[in-house]
């Protein structure tokens, strides 16, 4: 992508704007920077595992009672 430019003043507008998207990006760098440290706290990785815990043990432990009851009724037959 090749662009001409007429003038110094295209060269310096140009320019500062480059420089403020860099500057734009940088920021937003730091702020995915700081949500994933948040994100990686203990504390927040361990309600993260709750939910995923509770998903995945609560079937089981259901399938487990119900094969427990089931294995009951046929001894007791």
């Amino acid at each position: 992508m090749t662009r001409r430019f007429n003038s110094f003043q295209e060269i310096d507008e140009q320019l500062k704007i480059l420089s403020l998207k860099r500057e734009i990006d940088k920021e937003c760098a730091k702020l995915r920077i700081n949500d994933i440290k948040t994100h990686l706290y203990p504390i927040n990785l361990i309600r993260g595992a709750d939910g995923v815990l509770t998903r995945v043990m609560v079937p089981y432990v259901l399938t487990r009672l119900v094969k427990k009851i089931k294995s009951r009724k046929y001894d007791d037959e």
